[in-house]
């Protein structure tokens, strides 16, 4: 599930019915997870790699909630919250991101949609997130986002820190050694952005926390530029850092 800026129109709900899918809906799941395994494999963050085997997806079913929920929180706290299949506004999500609640929605795409779905979409949120929530130590920086959020006096505050949760951990890529790694869910989980992303004439930029804030996402087509993080450590640095510049910390 992605979280949008303010300046982007909550999307009404999509058709979903949680846990009743068609064989059509598992073929989709089937074909996203295969295709996208192979593209992410040489290109995706360490985190994910190390997550991925751990949150122990079955590639030919989707995936049950609750089930997924018991398995997760064992691993690291984390719950899963309905989102009722709809674009959460970002005061309710970070609501739920304070609270160790990962939302997400039973919709899976349509099949002439496997490159990008501007929907939420459980493979988005399954496939691109949760291998990261199966571990603590990064749920304590995401729940940090939420932390942070909640304590903003202005709506200029509470954009800028959708944006460094957005351009970080939703569209983001980070440095492992010499090479750039994708860290953002939103790639992962993306086959035609991914494409996009990685092309070398694409810009990508340091993530610098005040250039970060000032930029409007893009939640209906691929986005023109992209942000580094030097480390998921520097994520957790980013937000802490908003926080003393903004007086948040008190």
């Amino acid at each position: 599930m992605e979280v949008y800026d303010n300046e982007v129109a909550t999307q009404g709900s999509a058709v979903g019915t949680a846990g009743n899918y068609s064989e059509e809906d598992h073929a989709t799941w089937h074909r996203l997870c295969v295709r996208q395994s192979k593209l992410v494999k040489p290109v995706a963050c360490r985190e994910f790699h190390v997550g991925m085997p751990r949150l122990n997806l079955d590639f030919h079913r989707l995936p049950d909630r609750d089930l997924m929920e018991r398995h997760i929180y064992g691993l690291s706290g984390w719950r899963l919250a309905d989102a009722q299949n709809e674009y959460l506004g970002p005061t309710e999500w970070f609501e739920h991101i304070d609270a160790k609640r990962f939302p997400v929605t039973d919709y899976i795409r349509r099949p002439h949609e496997l490159d990008f779905t501007p929907l939420p979409d459980l493979f988005h949120e399954y496939f691109g997130h949760l291998a990261f929530f199966t571990d603590p130590a990064f749920g304590d920086i995401a729940q940090r986002y939420g932390t942070v959020y909640l304590k903003a006096r202005t709506e200029e505050q509470q954009l800028a820190i959708a944006r460094l949760w957005w351009f970080g951990i939703e569209f983001g890529f980070v440095r492992e050694g010499d090479e750039l790694k994708v860290i953002g869910a939103g790639l992962l989980s993306s086959p035609g952005e991914l494409l996009h992303a990685l092309r070398d004439e694409v810009p990508k930029h340091p993530f610098d926390i005040n250039q970060v804030a000032a930029t409007p996402s893009a939640a209906y087509s691929y986005h023109d530029h992209y942000f580094i993080l030097d480390s998921l450590a520097h994520w957790r640095e980013a937000i802490d850092s908003y926080a003393r510049q903004e007086g948040l910390d008190v």
